[in-house]
């Protein structure tokens, strides 16, 4: 785009721009001109910018006249026959006004094609639908498959283009295409209607642009094209017909959906669909997978919407195919069922074990307050007591409750960390019992990363806790209540009248 400015800004003062254009073919723009100033000099310079291989005319329309003149080649005495042209007009009139109009005409030399403008190519393959912008894109690789521009830094392929430089025009690049592409276009006709399918001959591999492009906006285009070619890989019925993609995913429901070329941004969904045509079409039973696919689809795409493709669709799909072979198909939803079953017994087991913790604080604590309170009434009540509240005879006995209650503690204790262990490896045991039916992230998926088991262990880890500094503190409290009052019932008896 640059280059086109500034050669109009080499032929006039004063430049508006009017309009650019760019297709597969060709690239037109138009500047209005106030006020002629020939630079012979910038004018050539400015020429260099387009391609060898593309031809090109410079046409300058005089205002209030049908005089045209036009430059259609880049030899020096053509640039100068021109800008002399110009420059007599100026000296008869000072006020020239005119449009200038550059057009370039692409050449596919060495089947590679110029592209002046990444947005002005997007506008253009993106006009009419997505049937429309296939067609402009099968239509472009039929001459090329080397598509290179100023905007470019780096090097890009899908299974059909190679963007790149425009730096890089002289260097040779071997044509991207793959290897299988006619294989896998027989497998989809085989399992799969698609309406268009020889007027549309794509594999979304053609569309899988690496790495990340940089220009947002045919980023976005390719994503929403491999999203619909990945669709029409899957579906059984798919039809371009229009400015949409129209498909049905036959499977535990019927979905049919359609898909726009509306600007959304695909990345994400395209490359779920895009991770499930892979392993549909790669080794086995395509037939076999493209009806397990369906089914898993048909449950995970929200209502009709083919774009709302629910997270963990593949590793359910790839789960539910192990059962398959299995001849299984519907254990998949009782192991899910059964999983789901284990969190909750899990969760009442944890809350088991904190209450048996807990039956073992009270059964403690309360025989020894029992003890306490049972010598304080007895003592006080006996009218022939007078050794004091408590004797030593008592006390030992006392002491014997309290390390009774101690060794209750260390035993609560360790039975709770055995069952907590036990708790952990039967949940571990439980897991791997599925690993040959189903995929690991499946199974984390449907367990939730163990965050409901990760909650029950820190919820027994901390009752036990609370349980035991509570135990030790009440001990504690009663024991240093006893022995206070022990030393000073002496002091008491002496001070008594």
């Amino acid at each position: 785009m640059m280059i086109f400015k500034s050669l109009v800004e080499s032929l006039a003062k004063s430049i508006v721009h009017l309009s650019s254009e760019e297709t597969n073919s060709t690239f037109v723009e138009r500047f209005r001109v106030d006020e002629l100033g020939i630079d012979e000099v910038s004018f050539a310079g400015a020429l260099s910018g387009i391609r060898e291989r593309d031809s090109f005319t410079v046409s300058f329309e005089y205002t209030d006249s049908d005089q045209v003149d036009s430059l259609s080649s880049r030899d020096s005495s053509s640039v100068s026959l021109f800008c002399g042209m110009l420059n007599l007009q100026v000296q008869e009139d000072s006020s020239v006004k005119g449009v200038v109009t550059v057009k370039v005409t692409k050449g596919f030399s060495g089947r590679s094609c110029s592209i002046y403008s990444l947005s002005l190519i997007e506008q253009y393959w993106r006009a009419g639908g997505i049937a429309s912008t296939a067609t402009k894109l099968w239509a472009l690789s039929e001459k090329a498959f080397i598509i290179e521009s100023s905007e470019i830094q780096e090097t890009y392929s899908t299974g059909v283009f190679i963007f790149r430089s425009s730096a890089q025009e002289k260097t040779n690049a071997t044509n991207p295409k793959i290897a299988n592409k006619e294989k896998l276009l027989s497998a989809r006709n085989k399992g799969c209607l698609f309406f268009e399918n020889k007027s549309y001959p794509f594999i979304p591999q053609d569309f899988d642009i690496s790495p990340e492009f940089t220009h947002s906006g045919i980023a976005d285009l390719f994503n929403t094209l491999k999203l619909v070619f990945s669709i029409i890989f899957l579906a059984d019925i798919a039809s371009l017909e229009g400015k949409s993609l129209t498909a049905t995913i036959k499977g535990y429901r019927h979905v049919t959906g359609t898909i726009q070329l509306d600007g959304s941004k695909d990345a994400e969904v395209a490359a779920a669909y895009y991770e499930i045509y892979q392993w549909a079409y790669a080794d086995g039973s395509i037939a076999d997978k493209l009806g397990i696919a369906r089914n898993l689809l048909s449950i995970h795409i929200a209502g009709n919407m083919l774009r709302s493709l629910q997270d963990g669709s593949m590793p359910a799909i790839i789960s539910n195919y192990t059962i398959y072979l299995k001849d299984s198909v519907k254990q998949y939803i009782d192991i899910k069922n059964k999983l789901s079953d284990q969190i909750q017994k899990q969760s009442e087991k944890a809350s088991d074990m904190v209450k048996s913790i807990g039956t073992y604080l009270r059964t403690s604590i309360f025989s020894v307050y029992s003890f306490v309170i049972t010598t304080f009434i007895i003592r006080s009540m006996s009218k022939t007591s007078t050794g004091g509240l408590f004797s030593d005879d008592i006390y030992v006995i006392f002491i014997m409750f309290i390390f009774l209650s101690a060794g209750t503690l260390v035993y609560a204790y360790k039975e709770a960390s055995a069952e907590l262990r036990r708790f952990e490896s039967i949940y571990d045991a439980f897991k791997s019992r599925f690993d040959d039916l189903l995929s690991k992230s499946d199974r984390d998926r449907i367990l939730q990363n163990d965050k409901e088991y990760k909650r029950d262990v820190e919820y027994v880890k901390q009752s036990r806790k609370r349980a035991v500094y509570l135990w030790v503190a009440c001990l504690l409290i009663v024991f240093t209540f006893v022995t206070i009052i022990k030393l000073i019932q002496p002091e008491l008896a002496t001070s008594t009248p």
